[in-house]
C-alpha cells in the first residue's frame, strides 16, 4: 500500500469514527464521483488538476471502491 492509498484509508476510517458508516460511505461514493470527474476533464484538456494528479486520484478511486465493497 502506497501513501496515497495509506491516506485515504486513514481519512475513510476517520469519518466512519467521527460520524459513522453511512456518512463514510457517502465520503467515498463522492470521492469517487469528484476524482473521476477529474480525470475525465483532463482528459478532455480541460482540467489541469485532473492531469497533475492523476495517478493520486486513480490511487483514491481504488481504496474508495474497495471500501464501498465491503460489508457493513
Amino acid at each position: 500500500m502506497d501513501l496515497t492509498e495509506r491516506r485515504e484509508w486513514d481519512r475513510i476510517n476517520f469519518v466512519a469514527d467521527r460520524d459513522g458508516i453511512p456518512a463514510a460511505r457517502a465520503f467515498a461514493e463522492q470521492g469517487v464521483g469528484q476524482y473521476e470527474s477529474a480525470i475525465r476533464e483532463a482528459d478532455s484538456g480541460g482540467n489541469g488538476y485532473g492531469a497533475a494528479y492523476r495517478e493520486s486520484l486513480l490511487a483514491s478511486i481504488r481504496v474508495y471502491r474497495q471500501y464501498l465493497e465491503q460489508k457493513d
